[in-house]
């Protein structure tokens, strides 16, 4: 599916690089694994879908091969879960995928870094893989990005809940925040587990997906929204409950106050929060720098 930002197709910010080539006007201002992972996908669709046009029983059967299904991994092909995120259907399962990863991937890598970022789509896209499996019984293959890109959308909603985002349904423009979209089509999703056979939708890929993208950041943030969420709870039953969490020093930290609309922090502090994330990865960040994001995410 389609998504642009409030501000514009793709919605991004600034620091992007400039490619030189045929490919620096489509993957100009990308981030390193984003701009790779369109490149990809589009790349294995091209070579895949030329076997096809020639006839290439040689590629027909590696595509069987690196697509997933039950009786591959009983066999001992334990890629599958990887290599099928890299085959896609038919043109239009690529081009929803893509033009997706294309618009939220961007901010989504600069915040998390390249290398939690990628770590998250690939797990994003086993879950999803395992889901299917799991929830669907594996009858048949399975084909496309769609769990890892739910996850890219699970990651972005929940580093940017408030960001307003436009999604085509159907071929009406339909706006609303982040974290309201994709909690709706997820639970869409949901109801839809069981009615993919007939569809040749994998519902439970994309289920997975996202819900693995929502907790890779949730614990990379200590678990900021989970005590949000678990606090809105308590106040719900009309108890005063306190969620701390261990932070890494051993210490105790109180819950965080990045629901409060008015403490967001100076766009600068931010920025060189962002820059920093992008030099050293999110790991290196300090509780307080932490705890800015956390204000900023619920701000903006």
């Amino acid at each position: 599916m389609a998504a642009y930002g409030r501000d514009g197709w793709g919605g991004g910010t600034g620091g992007w690089r400039r490619g030189g080539g045929w490919t620096g006007r489509w993957f100009a201002g990308i981030p390193t694994v984003t701009a790779w992972l369109l490149k990809a996908n589009i790349l294995v669709f091209l070579v895949f879908g030329f076997g096809h046009l020639v006839g290439s029983g040689l590629l027909q059967g590696l595509e069987g091969a690196l697509a997933l299904s039950m009786d591959g991994v009983r066999h001992g092909m334990l890629w599958q879960p990887v290599t099928y995120m890299f085959l896609h259907g038919g043109l239009w399962h690529l081009v929803l995928n893509m033009l997706t990863l294309y618009f939220l991937g961007p901010d989504t890598e600069r915040s998390m870094g390249p290398l939690h970022y990628g770590l998250m789509y690939a797990i994003s896209g086993i879950a999803g893989g395992l889901g299917w499996l799991w929830l669907s019984g594996g009858h048949g293959f399975c084909v496309g990005a769609s769990g890892a890109i739910f996850g890219v959308m699970g990651a972005f909603a929940t580093l940017f809940p408030r960001r307003r985002l436009t999604f085509l349904v159907f071929v009406f423009p339909v706006t609303m925040e982040a974290w309201k979209a994709v909690i709706g089509l997820t639970a869409l999703q949901m109801l839809m587990i069981g009615g993919g056979a007939g569809t040749g939708i994998a519902y439970a890929a994309h289920v997975m997906g996202a819900l693995a993208g929502f907790l890779y950041i949730d614990q990379l943030f200590e678990s900021a929204h989970f005590r949000r969420m678990l606090s809105r709870v308590a106040q719900w039953f009309g108890r005063e409950w306190s969620f701390r969490l261990p932070r890494r020093d051993g210490r105790r930290v109180p819950p965080s106050s990045s629901s409060r609309p008015g403490d967001a922090p100076p766009e600068d502090e931010v920025n060189r929060i962002l820059d920093k994330i992008s030099r050293e990865g999110i790991q290196s960040l300090t509780p307080e720098e932490r705890d800015t994001l956390h204000r900023a995410s619920a701000r903006f």
